[in-house]
């Protein structure tokens, strides 16, 4: 049977877009994903899809399709030929040679490149697994102390059952029926020139996994992804928006020998109600009442360590800062720490009471040369007439303004 119209195979109309089409697919890629779904025939209709998909995901591919059918999809197929004749139709196999519809290498980018990032390119030597990303939120206090978060990560790991070999037990790899085990292939051009490439169906290793010999757990392709913990060490004087790299915790190679990508953790640090910070150097505004601003005294103020009494001076104006000598963040690199700036706020009372006003007036009128009036006369405190012998202090107390 000749392939399958690739618009029905993934159930979107002709005129679909690609968001469609792309939605359409990874749907059905995860229902007859063959590590999931039981079914003995899921396997070759999760082939079928990806063959589907490869066609309409390429906007030249589905061009084509639209305009000469299935035959586009055939090795050698030479749209000039319908027109001008000659071109590349010798190329014999050209479109197979690199990466034909339902080749291995494809079913191991739809398997583990579509949920995980994708793999844009093939090697014949060793590989480097994809790097994974990450995110992990902490608090504005851990992120200049310095913490230890965990996190789950989905990473690609040998299988297990046949550890990576993609072989169930007693079977064994057989030579690649595609490059006759060279692990390469050649095409010959008009004018005689000649093209070689890397095997698309055994990614230059010149074996395969018999459908007879192939491991149940992975479907033949050694590589499963599975779920883990990861205790990821946060340091003190990370910022919001830096990237940690996990040397080799990402993904394992999908084919091939080689090393793991790395593990991208971002980390996002919440806002603080106490600090501004910029770089090693911590930022807080203190509100004062007037008459301490005015008078001097003491406000207590945050620190990373805990709240510390500050002096305040007499005569602080608004804005005024103070000091204090590493009290800040430590450095991501390097010794030592930050500073805390301590920036004053003067609050102004809204209401006042009767004596309050009086008082205040008072001085408005001593700053500025004025007589008081009568009515702000304020009386010296003096002792009561009726004190006793008894209790000579009584009446004389006398409290902070």
């Amino acid at each position: 049977a000749g392939p399958k119209n690739p618009y029905d195979v993934l159930g979107v109309k002709a005129n679909a877009t690609a968001a469609e089409i792309k939605k359409s697919y990874f749907a059905l890629a995860r229902k007859y994903h063959p590590d999931t779904n039981p079914d003995k025939n899921a396997r070759d209709k999760f082939v079928e899809i990806q063959d589907a998909y490869d066609i309409l995901k390429d906007k030249d591919k589905r061009a084509a399709f639209d305009k000469y059918g299935s035959s586009s999809q055939q090795p050698g197929f030479d749209p000039n030929a319908f027109t001008q004749g000659g071109g590349f139709g010798s190329f014999g196999g050209f479109s197979q040679g690199f990466g034909g519809a339902g080749s291995h290498a494809d079913i191991f980018e739809s398997l583990f490149g579509a949920f995980g990032g994708g793999r844009e390119s093939r090697s014949t030597g060793p590989q480097r697994g994809e790097d994974l990303e990450a995110a992990v939120g902490v608090s504005f206090l851990d992120a200049c102390k310095g913490t230890t978060k965990t996190i789950n990560v989905s990473t690609v790991v040998d299988c297990g059952t046949c550890s990576g070999s993609g072989l169930k037990a007693g079977a064994s790899r057989s030579k690649c029926g595609t490059c006759g085990g060279s692990g390469t292939q050649t095409f010959v051009l008009n004018g005689g020139f000649h093209m070689a490439s890397t095997c698309s169906t055994c990614s230059g290793t010149g074996t395969t996994v018999p459908r007879s010999g192939q491991c149940s757990s992975c479907g033949g392709i050694g590589k499963v992804r599975v779920k883990k913990t990861v205790q990821v060490k946060i340091p003190a004087g990370v910022e919001d928006g830096m990237t940690l790299r996990l040397d080799r915790m990402g993904d394992a190679p999908i084919s091939g020998a080689g090393v793991n990508g790395d593990l991208l953790v971002r980390v996002n640090v919440a806002r603080s109600q106490a600090f501004t910070r910029q770089g090693s150097n911590l930022y807080h505004d203190a509100r004062i009442p007037f008459h301490t601003a005015v008078l001097g005294g003491r406000v207590r103020v945050p620190t990373l360590e805990g709240d510390v009494d500050v002096r305040v001076p007499g005569g602080t104006q608004p804005g005024e800062e103070m000091v204090l000598k590493g009290r800040g963040v430590p450095p991501l690199y390097g010794s030592g720490s930050g500073d805390l700036f301590v920036r004053f706020a003067v609050t102004l009372p809204r209401s006042l009471s009767k004596r309050q006003r009086e008082l205040l007036q008072a001085y408005a009128d001593d700053t500025e040369g004025r007589a008081p009036s009568k009515a702000l006369m304020i009386p010296t405190p003096a002792k009561a007439e009726t004190s006793s012998p008894e209790n000579p202090g009584e009446g004389d107390e006398s409290g902070e303004g």
